[in-house]
């Protein structure tokens, strides 16, 4: 016999469709919308855990600071004084895109599904 360990992963697709199949259809009004809130941030800890979500993050920030000392919020600064321009840094545009992108497959992915096509 082997030895299977469970995945958070699995745990959490599991948990989301016992909620979405067996519990919500057997809620009324506010009960029901509480139970999707929860299906819905579940969904979103699992795209989470399933990718790493930091790496174009860690890319952008690593080309815009030396040795990736920046943040985000030190980024938006840079970029709301002007001392991080598309003309000190031509590929800004595309590096931000992607990062824009990393977080919504993890939050919405289906919002994207429309806008690959």
């Amino acid at each position: 016999m082997t030895n299977r360990r469970i995945t958070p992963e699995s745990l959490i697709e599991l948990a989301v469709q016992t909620l979405r199949a067996e519990i919500m259809p057997k809620l009324d009004g506010d009960a029901r919308y509480q139970a999707a809130m929860i299906a819905n941030a579940l969904d979103i800890a699992r795209r989470s855990i399933m990718t790493d979500g930091e790496e174009a993050r860690f890319a952008l920030l690593d080309k815009v600071y030396d040795d990736g000392d920046g943040t985000l919020a030190d980024l938006a600064r840079d970029i709301r004084s002007g001392v991080v321009t598309t003309a000190t840094h031509p590929d800004l545009p595309q590096m931000l895109r992607r990062l824009l992108v990393e977080e919504i497959e993890v939050r919405n992915p289906r919002f994207l599904e429309g806008r690959r096509r």
